[in-house]
C-alpha cells in the first residue's frame, strides 16, 4: 500500500506538473509605446513568472493597438490614455471602434510633460501657447519669452496616444500643424530633443533624462495607462493584467 501511494503521488505530481505547462500560453499585448516602457518592460520578466505565460510585446502607438485587437491579432491593446482618445486614435490608424465594445483595465495613472533643450531659457508655457507653437501660429521662441530661434516640434506617432491626449487635452482638438515632425514613438522624441536647441516635444514624465533635456511648467497633464480589451478578459489576460498591477507601483 505504501508504495502505491508514494507512486500516485509522483503521478500526481507529473501530472501537476504537465497540466501547468498546458495551461500556460503566450499573451499578446500590442499598442502604446509608453506602456511597454513604463508598465510592461519593468515588470516583464515578474508578470511572466507568475502567470507562466509568456508575452508578445509590439509597441506600434496605441492607435494601431486597438486596431489590432479589433481584428483578432492581439489578445489586448496597451493604451496610453482615456478609451475615447483611444479610440480616435485608431481611427487615425483606419479603423471607426464602438466603445460599447471595449472595457480599460487601469493600471496606473502618468502624467504627460512637454521639453526642450537644456540650454532653453524658457521655463513655463501655458496651454494656450502649447496649443498656438503645436498649431504652427507660434514659430518663433522669442514669442514666448526665449530666444530669437525657430521652434521645432516633435510628436510620436500620428496613430501615438500622446500626440492623441496632446490635441484633445491641451490643443482643445485643434490640428497639428503640417511642420510638426511626426516620429515613430514617445522614446523617439525623447532621444532627439538633446540633440535640437529649438526643438519642444510632449513626452510621459517616464521618458524624461533631467542631464540631457528640461521640462517646462505647464497645467498638469495626467492620464491612465493600463490595457484594453474586447468584453471582459480571458482568462489568461486578467491574469497578466492583474499581475501587472501587483507589480507597478
Amino acid at each position: 500500500m505504501k508504495k502505491t501511494y508514494v507512486s500516485l503521488s509522483v503521478a500526481a505530481a507529473v501530472a501537476a506538473i504537465f497540466a501547468q505547462g498546458a495551461l500556460a500560453d503566450t499573451v499578446k499585448l500590442h499598442g502604446a509605446t509608453t506602456v511597454v516602457s513604463v508598465v510592461v518592460n519593468p515588470a516583464r520578466a515578474a508578470v511572466e513568472k507568475a502567470t507562466g505565460h509568456s508575452l508578445e510585446i509590439v509597441g506600434n502607438a496605441t492607435g494601431k493597438g486597438l486596431v489590432d485587437l479589433s481584428d483578432g491579432k492581439a489578445d489586448a491593446s496597451m493604451t496610453s490614455e482615456p478609451l475615447d482618445i483611444a479610440i480616435a486614435a485608431a481611427e487615425v490608424a483606419g479603423k471607426k471602434i464602438d466603445p460599447k465594445t471595449l472595457q480599460m483595465h487601469e493600471v496606473r495613472k502618468d502624467e504627460i510633460v512637454f521639453i526642450v533643450h537644456p540650454s532653453n531659457p524658457v521655463t513655463a508655457l501655458t496651454w494656450e501657447q502649447l496649443r498656438d507653437i503645436h498649431t504652427g501660429k507660434i514659430t518663433n521662441w522669442k514669442q514666448v519669452g526665449g530666444k530669437d530661434a525657430p521652434i521645432t516640434v516633435y510628436s510620436d506617432a500620428v496613430t501615438g496616444g500622446t500626440r492623441a491626449m496632446v490635441k484633445k487635452v491641451v490643443m482643445g482638438g485643434a490640428e497639428y500643424a503640417p511642420s510638426v515632425k511626426s516620429l515613430t514613438s514617445v522614446a523617439r522624441v525623447a532621444e532627439v530633443l538633446p540633440k535640437d536647441e529649438g526643438g519642444i516635444g510632449g513626452v510621459g514624465k517616464g521618458f524624461v533624462d533631467s542631464a540631457k533635456t528640461k521640462i517646462v511648467q505647464t497645467a498638469k497633464v495626467e492620464r491612465p495607462l493600463g490595457f484594453v480589451t474586447v468584453g471582459a478578459p480571458s482568462a489568461k489576460v486578467k491574469q497578466v493584467i492583474d499581475a501587472f498591477r501587483a507589480e507597478v507601483k
